[in-house]
């Protein structure tokens, strides 16, 4: 029997993933300590953590599929109507259905390089062509260039901001005049998955333009994976206008997020506390990695995320694997390195196991 014979054609024929996540190789990531996939070290809520656990009791039961509970608190939070909100397993998993809902043979999506590739494949996946734009030097989105670049095939335009792996962000100004310019056929996707980490106080959330440019088809692809650091409890949300959210809802995704995972992210946007002791904490020690990089000599990028994208004038790829024989877990993308912020300890680890790298590949 020929599976290969029996798969769609977009399938068939999509090409290898850009997805760094789908290329550890055979090595056991759980053996090493892992700053290299912009995992949360500072937990869970407590708050979500006992929600979950009462929840679980219950897992006998179907969940509420109309979502009443996370819904409401996602609404109270952004001060938006609960027909603003679609969710799912995760912010991955509503990529896809954007893909699913409005991508198909003959459209373009533009994008700039490097970013998360997991657009690349929703395109391919639905028979859309990705059109790359280039980054500006200092690896930030240009903006300009990406708004020359749309044409009458451009359906869809992805944003991510800040951006995974570089770290940096377009400021609310810029993003404000580009939505605006945008032209309504252009879906615009601003994927802020680590926006709550952000300080600079112009690295500012969408959703105001969201709300104040209602004949722009602008949409908000939003995690609990990243800040509320419930990576593998699943559930992320779309913030768009309802039309939209309609759409997407059709899709399915809110049906496979768990009661678990509604009970945990409700918890979590609510815990106030907690919030604060994150992004206390991950910028602490995102600033330590920072400077004690640049110390190294290391071409270092401003990063508003729990992570750093930096280049230490050796193999990117080598680090990566000479790090890993220590027992740490960073990655190699794009022609340079990427940390995630860790544990104290670790890193001040990576830090000394760094230095060692950089001195045996001179």
């Amino acid at each position: 029997m020929e599976i290969s014979k029996l798969l769609c054609k977009n399938l068939r024929e999509k090409p290898e993933t850009r997805r760094a996540s789908r290329k550890l190789g055979n090595r056991d990531i759980n053996k090493l300590i892992r700053m290299g996939l912009n995992e949360n070290v500072w937990g869970v809520s407590p708050k979500a953590l006992r929600a979950m656990k009462e929840t679980a009791e219950l897992g006998n039961y179907y969940q509420d599929w109309t979502q009443k509970e996370i819904k409401g608190a996602i609404s109270e939070h952004y001060d938006v109507p609960t027909d603003f909100i679609v969710t799912g397993c995760g912010s991955s998993s509503l990529t896809d259905a954007l893909g699913t809902a409005f991508l198909e043979e003959g459209d373009e999506v533009l994008l700039c390089m490097p970013t998360f590739p997991a657009i690349i494949d929703t395109a391919q996946m639905n028979g859309a062509t990705p059109v790359i734009v280039n980054m500006k030097e200092d690896l930030k989105y240009d903006m300009d260039a990406l708004l020359a670049a749309i044409t009458d095939k451009t359906k869809m335009v992805y944003i991510c901001n800040p951006n995974n792996p570089t770290g940096t962000y377009v400021r609310h100004e810029v993003l404000l005049d580009f939505a605006k310019k945008c032209p309504d056929h252009v879906i615009q996707v601003y994927d802020e998955a680590y926006i709550e980490f952000a300080e600079a106080s112009d690295c500012i959330e969408m959703v105001g333009a969201m709300k104040e440019l209602p004949e722009k088809p602008i949409v908000l692809l939003k995690t609990f994976s990243k800040f509320y650091a419930m990576a593998g409890i699943r559930m992320g949300y779309v913030l768009a206008q309802p039309e939209i959210i309609e759409w997407l809802s059709k899709c399915g995704t809110q049906f496979a997020t768990s009661k678990v995972s509604q009970a945990g992210a409700a918890a979590a946007i609510k815990d106030t506390e907690h919030c604060t002791y994150v992004k206390e904490q991950n910028a602490i020690w995102r600033k330590y990695l920072t400077d004690e990089l640049i110390k190294l000599g290391c071409d270092v990028y401003d990063s508003q995320t729990n992570f750093v994208f930096f280049h230490p004038h050796v193999d990117p790829g080598a680090v990566a694997e000479k790090m890993a024989d220590r027992g740490i877990m960073i990655s190699a993308q794009a022609g340079a390195n990427r940390v995630s912020v860790g544990k104290p300890e670790h890193c001040k680890l990576f830090i000394q196991y760094l230095k060692e790298i950089i001195e045996e590949l001179q």
